[in-house]
């Protein structure tokens, strides 16, 4: 990658966090309070995030190289998908074979690479622990007692809850990260209330511009944003439902509704990258429909 903002219009249908953190400073920004970091200003920063153009499909929402020293690969989900630890290996082998050329993993001696860092943000309704660790070894089929091995591969993913309070302090380390959680807040807030998606992400936007909650971005970007997180809550509406029907009307009839209600977000043009997100199912299950 040539470290170089993408163009969402062009380059792939990014949700809100993506198109936000894909920028060299407020990706730094975002590191640097994740990680609890102290890169200053100015610090190198490539911007490594998978497209579908470039990858036939594959996509992630943000990868940085940060320094030359940290890959940072973070994701967002409106509700937390365990196999996200197999689809960030993924995401990060291809990564490294456009960062790593074949002839150096020949050479004698120790290829030094950046430390890889994954990091979900979980951004939905249901309640979720303030912080988790999901590792890849659970989705091993051997006995846990036999990965003590050294030669196996682990891959640890930290999820942390932007809304719990007890990140609080951690979010506002990176006011863009603030105003993110804010809008999205404001926004479900306002639908709860009975307001339509579109008027409630609408009056969250202004409500954020007027405060001065990440208010250039949001003017410059308004509209994007409203399109994005529209059909993110009409995705969580249906997912909702979704789990509804499976409790009221018995798991067979759920299950077939749930079925039915993704094939309808699937054939209806919705990003298929958001409904693995909130679904929990893969691209392949999703296609299989």
């Amino acid at each position: 990658m040539d470290g170089v903002p993408l163009d969402f219009k062009r380059d792939f249908k990014a949700g809100f966090f993506a198109s936000l953190f894909n920028d060299r400073e407020r990706g730094l920004e975002l590191v640097n309070a994740l990680m609890d970091g102290s890169y200053p200003p100015g610090t190198d920063v490539e911007i490594e995030t998978l497209t579908d153009v470039f990858f036939m499909g594959i996509q992630n929402d943000l990868a940085l190289l940060v320094g030359n020293t940290v890959l940072f690969l973070g994701e967002h989900q409106s509700s937390v998908n365990k196999t996200i630890t197999v689809r960030f290996i993924s995401y990060y082998g291809r990564i490294l074979e456009g960062m790593v050329s074949r002839k150096q993993t020949y050479r004698q001696g120790t290829l030094k690479l950046a430390r890889p860092v994954f990091v979900v943000l979980y951004n939905g309704i249901d309640p979720y622990p303030a912080r988790s660790v999901l590792k890849l070894s659970r989705s091993y089929k051997e006995p846990a007692a036999q990965l003590e091995i050294d030669s196996f591969i682990e891959l640890q993913a930290v999820v942390v809850n932007i809304h719990a309070p007890e990140n609080e302090e951690l979010i506002r380390k990176s006011p863009h990260l603030f105003g993110y959680v804010e809008v999205v807040r404001r926004g479900r807030d306002y639908h709860a209330q009975g307001m339509s998606v579109q008027d409630s992400v609408r009056k969250a936007i202004q409500e954020c511009i007027d405060e001065g909650i990440i208010a250039d971005y949001l003017r410059r970007h308004a509209s994007e944003v409203i399109g994005m997180l529209t059909e993110q809550f009409n995705l969580d509406d249906a997912l909702s439902a979704r789990h509804a029907d499976g409790k009221d009307e018995g798991i067979q009839i759920g299950e077939e509704r749930s079925r039915r209600t993704l094939r309808a977000l699937r054939d209806s043009g919705i990003d298929i990258k958001l409904i693995i997100n909130a679904s929990g199912l893969t691209e392949e299950e999703i296609k299989r429909l």
